[in-house]
């Protein structure tokens, strides 16, 4: 990284992108449409639940077998910026299509979800992949941090929204239009909010033509093999993401279930809900920001394995809770978890990449969170519905966070780092 290059705009502008795409992850996936799919959309027992977690399980499966091979297309182009535009566009089209879904309209709202999903996850992938242009080795957990915490506040913007609309709009005969409304809100929000980004981050590299003969897909299904062949140069990287798979899982169940959670099990009210994940987005950010500044003091890995411990006395304890006031204290120790664990895991992943193989090891990166978010969203799902219990399929997931910790135990570091460092393409 040429830290000449870099401006206080630029990080801003990164920054942004986690502010502006905070608002589809938080009304989208958390705590409003997931719920309206659930109880309105299908409104049958149980089987909400499971043709959510399908639907969700779809656009990630689709992400997770694209993600590297656009990853290395965009590397070798030097256009990842023109891939972030794309998906970016993709989730603010198909988010603001979900205000027509109505109740019953179930495939519909399944398609919707896949594309605009799709493209968050997508788009994440891709802006992610310019945290190692713009940080170097001793900033990297903290500008994650900052940008991570920007994002909860953006969602937390973006919530606040929305329950004023939910609280206080009235459409006569049409019960749900305030709810659909926040569709359209949520598409707004991210397509304004993330302009900054595409104005002031830039690539670092001038833009490689195409060559007629061989297409930029065919360049980078060799690069993939270039680096499958070179593999044993990154091990640290490749132990570090089957931890970030396992982990992953069960944050990814909490974040796509906790507003069902609390609605069915503890009978929180839509606007509870809304004012709960709003109180979660606070302490969710607190802890990205703290705990960025603990990653460059003390290590990601280290951070992170603060994490998961918090992680799995959050499980443990939304088990045995059968009060809404406990509650909001799980809830509020799982926001400072999410917020930091996240982070922590994506600065890890920066210190990992080589910088002209960033768009690429962060598409492995997405692999690895679409394959846990597929593997929790469905065991969740699958479990509440064998048991008949959210509680159950909630407990489930601490078999995540603690083969994930054990895992995470034998990676090193600085073995991690030095081979981001020397490595070289051909």
């Amino acid at each position: 990284m040429d830290e000449r290059k870099v401006r206080r705009r630029e990080i801003f502008g990164f920054m942004m992108f986690d502010f502006a795409n905070s608002s589809y992850t938080t009304i989208i996936i958390t705590a409003v449409f997931n719920a309206y799919f659930v109880r309105v959309v299908v409104n049958q027992a149980n089987r909400g639940e499971l043709l959510w977690a399908v639907t969700l399980s779809i656009s990630y499966f689709l992400v997770m077998v694209f993600g590297p091979v656009l990853g290395a297309a965009a590397d070798y182009s030097q256009t990842k910026k023109r891939y972030l535009f794309i998906t970016y566009l993709l989730c603010v089209v198909f988010t603001a299509m979900l205000f027509f879904v109505k109740p019953g309209c179930i495939i519909p709202a399944m398609i919707f979800v896949v594309l605009s999903n799709i493209g968050y996850s997508a788009g994440e992938n891709f802006v992610s992949s310019f945290l190692p242009d713009i940080a170097d080795e001793k900033q990297m957990g903290k500008i994650s941090g900052y940008a991570w915490s920007f994002g909860y506040i953006g969602g937390l913007l973006s919530l606040a929204i929305c329950l004023i609309l939910i609280t206080y709009f009235k459409a006569g005969g049409d019960t749900h239009l305030s709810v659909r409304l926040t569709n359209l809100v949520t598409a707004l929000f991210f397509g304004v909010a993330a302009i900054p980004t595409f104005m002031w981050v830039r690539e670092r590299d001038v833009e490689r033509t195409p060559d007629n003969q061989v297409s930029f897909f065919k360049i980078a299904f060799n690069r993939l093999g270039a680096t499958y062949r070179k593999i044993g140069e990154f091990k640290e990287l490749v132990k570090f993401l089957f931890s970030f798979l396992l982990f992953n899982s069960g944050i990814m169940v909490v974040i796509s279930f906790a507003a069902i959670f609390a609605q069915k099990e503890l009978g929180f009210t839509p606007g509870m809900t809304v004012l709960l994940i709003i109180i979660v987005n606070i302490t969710a950010s607190v802890g990205a920001f703290l705990f960025g500044f603990l990653d460059d003091t003390v290590g990601a890995k280290n951070t992170v394995m603060v994490t998961l411990i918090i992680w799995i006395a959050t499980v443990v304890t939304a088990f045995f809770v059968h009060s809404r006031q406990l509650f909001w204290i799980v809830a509020n120790l799982a926001g400072i978890a999410m917020g930091s664990s996240q982070s922590s895991a994506r600065a890890l992943i920066g210190l990992f990449s080589p910088r002209s193989k960033s768009a690429e090891f962060f598409g492995f990166w997405g692999f690895a969170g679409k394959f846990s978010s597929i593997l929790g969203i469905l065991s969740f799902g699958i479990m509440s519905y064998l048991f008949s219990s959210n509680r159950v399929a909630i407990l489930s997931t601490i078999f995540y966070f603690v083969s994930g910790f054990v895992l995470l135990l034998f990676v090193n570091e600085k073995r991690g780092r030095r081979a981001a460092v020397e490595y070289h393409d051909d």
